[in-house]
C-alpha cells in the first residue's frame, strides 16, 4: 500500500505542496529517494535510520521507495526530514494506526537528529501561511520553531521535541499537546519610543527636519547632501523613530522575510518595528539585490517596509547603483538564477546621504574646497541621472554654526510628537487607498496620480513653469504631486493647494550638483 505524507516547499516566500509517497517492496533493504532531492535531502536516509534506531523501531527488510512529489521541481533543504520519517513510520506499521485520520489535514516540518530530536528549519512561516491558504490546519513542526507561528489564527499547532512523539501519537494513540494559533500580538514591543537619534536631540536642521516628515509621511525617497559633519547620516538615522507602527498584515510580510534567512528567534518571534538597513559602500550587488545558491532575499527586501539607507552614496561602485532602480520603481525585486527564479517585495523608503565631492567642501561657506571642477563632475557622475530622477527630494544639509551646538536646546518637536501627525497622513491615505493594492502616496502609479491628484490652474501654471525653469523629466514632475498630496495629508486637506505644490519644488534642490550651476 502506498501512503501519502504532506509538507510544504518554498521557492522564496511562495510555497508549493509536496507530497512524501511511500512504497516498499523485496528488494535488498535500503531507502532510495526519488523526486530531485538535493544532497541534504539524500543524506536524510542516514538521519531517519537512526532516529528509527533511538526510538526503537526495527525497519522493514524490504527496499523503501520515497517519491518527492511533483517530480519536476528541484528539492533543497532538511525539512523534509520529518515528513519521510512519518511516511516510512506508516509503511512500518501498515494497517495498525491511530489517529490515522489527521493525516489528510496534516503538514509536517523537521529536521531529524541523529537522536531523534527535531530541529528548527528556516522559512517555516511563510510555509504555514500557504498552507493554510490552500485548507490544512494541522501541522506538527519543531518545538523551536513554535514561537513564529502561534500569532496565525486558524491552524493548530503540534510542537514536536523528539520523534517519539509522533510514534506515540500514530502508533500508541496517545495525545499531543496542541496550540490554537491567534494569541494576541499586542504583547510585541515595537520599540518606537525606545530608539536612538531623536529629533529632539538633533540642533538646528529645521528644513530637513520638516522634509523628512513629510517623507516619512509618504514613504517618499530622499537625498541628502552636504559637507562632512554636517549632520546627514544623523538625521537619515532619525528618522525610523518617526515611522508609524505597522499593522499585522505588514508584520507578517516582513516577518516571512525573515524567516526565510532564519532570523527569527523566541526573543524576536516577529518582526514588529520598521527596519532600517544600513548598506555599506563595499556591499556586493547580490547581498543588495540577493540570490546566491539559495535565492535568499538581499537588503532590498530586508528593508521591506521600513527604510534601505545608504551612507556615502557616490562611494558605492556605479554598476551596485544601477541595479537598485527596478525594485525602486517597481517595490518588488526579481531574482532569476540557474537554480530558478524568485520574487521579494521590496516596499522600503530608500534615504542616502552623500558628500557634493571628494574632498567634501564643494560649496561649503566656512572651507575652501580643493577638487577641481573636472574631479568634482567625476565624483558625481557616480550617480546616474535616472538614479536621481527616483528620488522625491534632494536635500541640501550644511554645517550647523557651533554656537548652536553649543547653547542646544531640546527642541519641542520631539519624534514622538511628529510622528502622531504622520500616523493622521498614513490613515488618511488608507482610506484613500482602501481595495488597492497600494498603501502610500509614493507608491502611486500614474493611473492613481490621475484619479487622486487634482490641482487648480494656479498650481498647474506653476509646475508648468518649475519644470521648464528647472528642467525637470515626466518621472520627476510625478513625484513632486505625489510629495505635494503627502504634504497635503499631513495638513488634513483634501485638496492640494498651490503652496503644497510650492513646497514639494522646494525640496528638490539640486545646487550641489556641478551640471546645475
Amino acid at each position: 500500500m502506498i501512503y501519502k505524507v504532506k509538507t510544504i516547499s518554498n521557492i522564496g516566500l511562495d510555497g508549493y505542496e509536496v507530497i512524501i509517497e511511500s512504497d516498499s517492496n523485496r528488494s535488498l533493504p535500503t531507502i532510495d529517494i526519488v523526486g530531485l532531492p538535493d544532497n541534504s535531502i539524500k543524506e536524510s536516509k542516514e538521519r531517519i535510520k537512526s532516529t528509527f534506531r533511538s526510538v526503537g523501531i526495527e525497519l522493514p527488510p524490504r527496499k523503501i521507495i520515497l517519491n518527492l512529489s511533483p517530480s519536476d521541481i528541484k528539492k533543497i533543504g532538511t525539512r523534509f526530514d520529518l515528513a519521510m520519517a512519518v511516511a516510512i513510520l506508516f509503511l512500518t506499521y501498515e494497517g495498525d494506526l491511530q489517529n490515522s485520520d489527521f493525516i489528510k489535514n496534516s503538514v509536517f516540518f523537521g529536521e531529524l537528529g541523529l537522536d531523534g530530536n527535531l530541529k528548527s528549519i528556516n522559512g517555516v512561516l511563510p510555509a504555514v501561511l500557504y498552507a493554510r491558504k490552500i485548507g490544512y490546519q494541522n501541522f506538527f513542526v519543531p518545538q523551536e520553531n513554535l514561537y513564529e507561528l502561534k500569532y496565525i489564527k486558524g491552524i493548530n499547532i503540534y510542537p514536536i521535541l523528539n520523534f517519539s512523539q509522533i510514534v506515540d501519537f500514530f502508533v500508541k494513540g496517545d495525545i499531543l499537546d496542541k496550540i490554537i494559533g491567534g494569541i494576541n500580538f499586542d504583547d510585541l514591543s515595537n520599540d518606537l519610543d525606545n530608539l536612538e537619534n531623536d529629533f529632539e536631540n538633533i540642533s538646528g536642521h529645521e528644513l530637513a527636519k520638516r522634509a523628512l516628515t513629510v517623507s516619512a509621511g509618504g514613504l517618499h525617497n530622499s537625498l541628502l547632501v552636504g559637507p562632512p559633519g554636517s549632520g546627514k547620516t544623523m538625521l537619515c538615522k532619525a528618522v525610523q523613530t518617526i515611522l508609524p507602527p505597522m499593522n499585522f498584515d505588514e508584520i507578517l510580510d516582513l516577518s516571512q522575510i525573515y524567516s526565510v534567512i532564519g532570523k527569527l528567534n523566541k526573543h524576536k518571534p516577529l518582526i514588529t518595528s520598521r527596519q532600517f538597513r544600513t548598506v555599506h559602500h563595499t556591499a556586493s550587488k547580490v547581498s543588495i539585490i540577493g540570490g546566491g545558491n539559495f535565492l535568499t532575499p538581499g537588503e532590498v527586501s530586508l528593508a521591506h517596509n521600513g527604510i534601505l539607507f545608504f551612507d556615502e552614496l557616490a562611494e558605492f561602485p556605479r554598476t551596485v547603483l544601477e541595479v537598485l532602480r527596478q525594485p525602486i520603481e517597481d517595490k518588488i525585486v526579481n531574482i532569476s538564477r540557474v537554480n530558478g527564479t524568485v520574487s521579494y517585495p521590496a516596499n522600503f523608503m530608500f534615504i542616502a546621504s552623500m558628500n557634493p565631492c571628494k574632498c567634501g567642501y564643494y560649496k561649503d561657506m566656512e572651507k575652501n574646497c580643493t577638487c577641481s571642477i573636472n574631479e568634482i563632475k567625476k565624483y558625481q557622475s557616480k550617480i546616474s541621472g535616472p538614479l536621481l530622477d527616483r528620488f522625491d527630494m534632494i536635500l541640501e544639509i550644511p554645517r550647523q554654526k557651533v554656537e548652536k551646538i553649543i547653547n542646544n536646546k531640546k527642541d519641542e518637536l520631539s519624534s514622538k510628537k511628529i510622528r502622531k501627525n504622520i500616523e493622521n497622513a498614513w490613515k488618511n491615505q488608507q482610506k484613500r487607498f482602501i481595495g488597492l493594492d497600494i498603501s502610500s502616496n509614493s507608491q502611486m502609479s500614474s493611473s492613481h496620480i490621475n484619479e487622486f491628484i487634482k490641482l487648480d490652474d494656479n498650481s498647474k501654471n506653476l509646475l508648468e513653469t518649475a519644470s521648464k525653469s528647472l528642467n525637470l523629466s515626466p518621472r520627476v514632475i510625478h513625484r513632486i504631486m505625489k510629495l505635494s498630496r503627502t504634504i497635503a495629508d499631513i495638513e488634513n486637506s483634501e485638496d492640494i493647494k498651490q503652496k503644497h505644490l510650492a513646497e514639494s519644488l522646494q525640496y528638490r534642490s539640486k545646487n550641489m550638483f556641478v551640471e546645475n550651476e
